[in-house]
């Protein structure tokens, strides 16, 4: 915890600390920041985790607030960055071989240790379990005001990214290399430009999945793979439920399946063909004939698409310049009952009724 770095590294030789900064990169640079092992800072772990967190934290929004006349500049988010790294040490396995390793994107962080997981994943969402694999060092975070009570730690960390309503954060534990990794992301459960992504893939299909294999897919694009495990956290729901949702999407061919060993993991499928429905004459209720210009080219357009945004319709139609302009036009046709409004989270997008 404290001491010489090279009287620490002398007793712990396979144990390294790294931090890297991998936001606003250009294309000749690996990183922004970084802190390791360079001679100009005492290497023990307060040292470390007292100099990165000021960096963790420092482009985080701190919003105007006041507990009487004092202005508090701490959110729930910057505690949960604190937490998340503050548990790395705590449950990191100091005998193994391996790596403290923090690492900062432009859309999350990364926090990774050596050493396994002593509770379940599911036990540790679940939140008031804990077992700490080094309680000393635990106790000596606490009494400088770091860590959480036993047990509430995870919690505040799944809590403040509620608030958000960013995606649920991904606790993965790698029994093979040893390794458990904790991955906080700042972005949407159901971006906008993820759900255009995956009606340009899946066309109309996409649109009639049920709401959590449309998490599937949506998950499966963002983090670029998903398993059983990590779904049991995102949906909730049982490893048996989410393995039903799997192999649906599965034999749909919208998902493919890759295994390694013991473990499966799941991808886009970014070559699926779509399978177009027959459309029997007596099922046309509606006609787009007497439609003007303006509203056939939006209809058409979602028709092939399978949505639009007001600020597509913007960017398509030379005769709408405003957001409000896109707004009128698409009322036009959700009278009609040709579209209808869908939310996703804060994104409004339009479908075919």
């Amino acid at each position: 915890m404290f001491g010489k770095g090279l009287a620490i590294r002398e007793r712990f030789d396979n144990i390294r600390m790294d931090y890297l900064d991998q936001t606003n990169l250009s294309e000749d640079r690996r990183w922004s920041d970084r802190l390791t092992y360079d001679g100009s800072w005492e290497n023990n772990l307060y040292n470390f985790i007292k100099r990165i967190l000021p960096k963790l934290v420092s482009d985080l929004k701190r919003p105007f607030k006041l507990e009487g006349m004092i202005r508090v500049d701490d959110t729930a988010v910057h505690k949960a960055v604190r937490e998340a790294a503050v548990k790395m040490i705590i449950h990191a396995d100091y005998h193994s071989t391996g790596v403290l390793k923090v690492i900062k994107y432009d859309d999350g962080f990364l926090f990774s240790n050596p050493g396994n997981l002593k509770l379940p994943v599911q036990a540790i969402y679940e939140g008031g379990h804990s077992v700490a694999r080094n309680p000393k060092i635990q106790n000596m975070f606490r009494m400088i005001g770091l860590g959480d009570n036993i047990g509430s730690g995870f919690p505040t960390i799944l809590s403040a990214w509620g608030e958000e309503n960013w995606r649920k954060p991904d606790l993965y534990d790698d029994q093979e290399l040893h390794q458990v990794e904790l991955r906080l992301w700042m972005v949407s459960l159901m971006p906008i430009e993820c759900t255009e992504y995956l009606f340009n893939v899946f066309g109309q299909d996409y649109q009639c999945l049920q709401a959590e294999q449309q998490i599937i897919l949506s998950t499966a694009y963002l983090e670029e793979k998903v398993s059983n495990a990590r779904l049991q956290s995102v949906l909730n729901l049982s490893s048996t439920d989410v393995g039903r949702l799997l192999a649906d999407l599965v034999d749909k061919g919208m998902l493919v399946v890759e295994r390694h060993g013991r473990w499966t993991t799941y991808y886009i499928n970014t070559e699926y063909e779509s399978h177009p429905k027959q459309i029997e004459l007596n099922d046309i209720s509606i006609t787009t004939a007497d439609l003007n210009r303006t509203d056939q080219s939006i209809y058409e357009y979602v028709r092939v698409n399978g949505m639009i945004t007001t600020q597509q319709v913007v960017d398509i139609i030379d005769t709408i310049s405003t957001i409000q302009g896109a707004s009128v036009a698409i009322n036009r046709l959700i009278k009609k009952k040709l579209l209808k409004k869908n939310r996703q989270g804060k994104h409004v997008f339009y479908t075919l009724q």
